[in-house]
């Protein structure tokens, strides 16, 4: 004798004990839903089976479908710890929540940012690697992570923070929901992302460390919770995003410590007691171009756009030789599955926009403004 029933499934341990978790997941996913899925309950000479009924599993905590409560594999679709630990996602859920995340994110005016640690925001070098001319240093170290730019990491390492980064952070923050990727440690990572937020302001959980690529030696966008088109890198070494060269602004390398695989003789900036400029440093001109391509982005008229170029890419090298080059032409870029060559051909009106704010703009966008002479800030077409 066979009984069958069809009913939403009894209240679980998991679920029971799970709605805080839905909660955090459900704010550090955007758009979610962990509706349980419906089950078919066998009840075969005297033994009771439960089946979910058409369950994706696209949300799994610790090796347990949130849906249907089955158990999955331990190495089930793709790893998502950086957000919660033990979070996997199925391939169709990371696609739909690119799209909605982006969706949401479009619609506060922003793009994503994602950023490199290491010699992009700031140098980290072993006590044991100091020269004697740099030794000094050890005493200098700040206690404030809100003001101070140097620090003690675990009682071993000195942290010095690029000039200008935290006005970097706050002013991009504005225009770009941020994503940190590192090839650091995640202990690591989220140590000095307490010296560059110490209130959690700009990256939230968005941490991405090595522990989370399948290949250690190179970087890609597929953990980045966001559509690619809208999506801009800035990182100091081109090779490790292969993938995405298109999106990338390679900007140059910053050595506040000794570099011992250097060529040259030259003394460090901490030998020298010396730094990039506050005012004229490459965090400067980066957000100056940000800036730009946040411009194009959304003060085009094309329905259709896109931060990756289709015939060119963002400019590689030095980000104020990106600012100065001719060939910079962020408007051009269209989304690649459309037949597009529309371009950006002249952004007068945005130039107004910025000249309009130009009392309340910060002193870098006026700097760029003068140095590029700011009047077409996009493809003319020609």
């Amino acid at each position: 004798m066979v009984a069958i029933t069809i009913r939403p499934p009894s209240t679980s341990a998991l679920h029971r004990t799970s709605s805080s978790l839905h909660r955090r997941l459900s704010s550090r996913l955007g758009s979610c839903s962990f509706k349980k899925a419906p089950r078919v309950h066998l009840k075969m000479f005297g033994k009771s089976i439960s089946i979910a009924f058409d369950c994706k599993h696209s949300t799994v905590v610790n090796g347990q479908c949130l849906h249907c409560d089955q158990r999955m594999p331990d190495d089930y679709s793709v790893a998502f710890d950086y957000i919660f630990e033990g979070l996997r996602l199925s391939l169709d859920e990371i696609a739909r929540l690119k799209v909605t995340n982006s969706d949401k994110v479009f619609c506060q005016k922003k793009l994503h940012l994602v950023l490199d640690l290491d010699h992009t925001l700031l140098h980290t070098k072993a006590f044991e690697k100091l020269t004697p001319e740099e030794s000094y240093l050890k005493e200098q170290t700040d206690s404030d992570t809100s003001n101070g730019s140097l620090f003690v990491l675990n009682d071993h390492y000195l942290v010095k923070l690029r000039p200008f980064v935290r006005t970097f952070l706050k002013e991009a923050s504005s225009m770009f929901q941020i994503y940190v990727c590192s090839m650091g440690s995640r202990s690591y990572v989220k140590k000095v992302a307490q010296f560059l937020d110490p209130e959690g302001k700009y990256f939230d959980t968005r941490l991405i460390a090595r522990e989370d690529f399948g290949q250690k030696s190179k970087k890609n966008l597929n953990l980045v919770l966001g559509q690619d088109y809208g999506t801009v890198i800035v990182d100091d070494t081109q090779s490790v995003w292969s993938d995405h060269l298109n999106n990338l602004i390679t900007v140059k390398r910053y050595n506040y410590f000794t570099d011992h695989d250097r060529s040259s003789n030259r003394k460090s900036h901490a030998e020298m007691k010396t730094d990039e400029s506050e005012s004229d440093g490459e965090l400067v001109n980066v957000l100056g171009v940000l800036t730009r391509v946040h411009g194009c982005f959304f003060d085009s008229p094309m329905d259709v756009k896109d931060v990756r170029s289709q015939s060119t890419s963002l400019p590689k090298g030095n980000a104020r030789q990106c600012l100065m080059s001719p060939s910079f032409k962020p408007s051009s870029l269209v989304f690649p599955a459309q037949n597009h060559s529309a371009r950006c051909s002249d952004i007068q009106h945005a130039s107004d926009h910025m000249k309009q704010n130009t009392e309340r703009a910060p002193a870098y966008i006026r700097k760029v403004e003068e140095d590029t002479r700011l009047g077409k800030i996009c493809d003319d077409g020609r």
